[in-house]
């Protein structure tokens, strides 16, 4: 910058701004000498100063309350930015001095709640033990409303483009996985690979199911417009015996024999929870959804924030 830059009347522009914020808020030199415990004289000498400063009148003294002038809604407007930044820095400095303390509060689904915190929690706790985490769960579109009522910091879910003012980290692409009990006498007609963790069933294969009992997820969730575009595809009206929107009931009444399924890849996380399964991936190009970090396009994210979401991206990525 140049020499000018510093000079005594662009350092008077923006100091004691305090001052010109009172005048505004009480619409009078008077009432804000009141409010700041200074005299009349001293907020008018401070105004004068200002606009001497600026060049050019920026509040309308004809009016009263005292009203702005172009040029004083233009300063006005800058000095907002100016506590906006001066806020930002507090909080973070704040942040440095606490060191890695504080809240943390994400939205995740109830599903991927049960994956994501078994698995990151022993970790993120042992980095950061005087951090604190708050799960908010619910589905997408209840998590995504908390990020909208400001409820959560950010959350973790499906990305889709009906969220527009919402930022999108990518973390992770999920395969959606057709599951079918070890049981099943179908299974006998299918080429599977012993030991391997998901096969590749062909469209012809699939449709070998197609008289199956199907266990979806309810109509309006992320993962069964997916699902639903396969089938529409397939020209497939399945017989659906049940539609939920806990994918841990899908699970459990598919391991009790009562039809097949399409399942979120994580489910692979969970040995347990893959016993009498046999999974397989059955289009092409495959049936998958991308999972991320999502946050309202004005939020500052804090440090706590940021550690959890690089510690997340660290233990699930492509």
């Amino acid at each position: 910058m140049a020499e000018s830059d510093y000079s005594l009347e662009n350092r008077l522009l923006f100091k004691n701004y305090e001052y010109f914020m009172a005048i505004i808020e009480e619409g009078g030199v008077s009432k804000a000498g009141e409010k700041l415990f200074i005299s009349q004289s001293s907020v008018s000498k401070y105004l004068k100063r200002l606009e001497d400063n600026i060049g050019i009148k920026i509040f309308k003294r004809e009016s009263y309350p005292l009203r702005l002038t172009e040029a004083g809604e233009l300063y006005f407007k800058y000095i907002k930015e100016i506590i906006e930044k001066e806020k930002e820095l507090r909080a973070g400095i704040s942040e440095l001095k606490e060191g890695t303390r504080g809240i943390i509060k994400t939205g995740v689904t109830l599903w991927h709640s049960s994956i994501f915190f078994p698995m990151i929690l022993p970790v993120f706790s042992k980095r950061y033990p005087n951090i604190r985490i708050e799960a908010h769960e619910g589905s997408s579109q209840e998590v995504a409303a908390m990020i909208d009522r400001d409820e959560i910091d950010f959350a973790i879910f499906q990305f889709s483009s009906q969220y527009c003012n919402l930022i999108f980290e990518h973390l992770v692409y999920e395969r959606i996985l057709f599951a079918v009990n070890e049981d099943n006498p179908l299974l006998q007609s299918i080429d599977i690979k012993p030991g391997q963790e998901v096969n590749t069933m062909s469209q012809t294969d699939f449709l070998r199911f197609s008289k199956e009992p199907f266990v979806l997820m309810k109509a309006g969730q992320n993962s069964r417009a997916i699902v639903q575009i396969f089938l529409n595809k397939m020209h497939l009206n399945p017989n659906i015996v049940l539609e939920t929107l806990n994918v841990s009931t899908v699970i459990n009444v598919v391991k009790a024999g009562m039809g097949v399924a399409f399942i979120p890849e994580a489910v692979l996380k969970i040995k347990e929870q893959t016993r009498g399964f046999l999974f397989f991936q059955v289009d092409e190009p495959l049936l998958r959804r991308e999972l991320g970090i999502a946050y309202k396009s004005t939020k500052i994210l804090s440090r706590q924030d940021k550690l959890f979401i690089g510690c997340l991206k660290e233990l699930f990525h492509d």
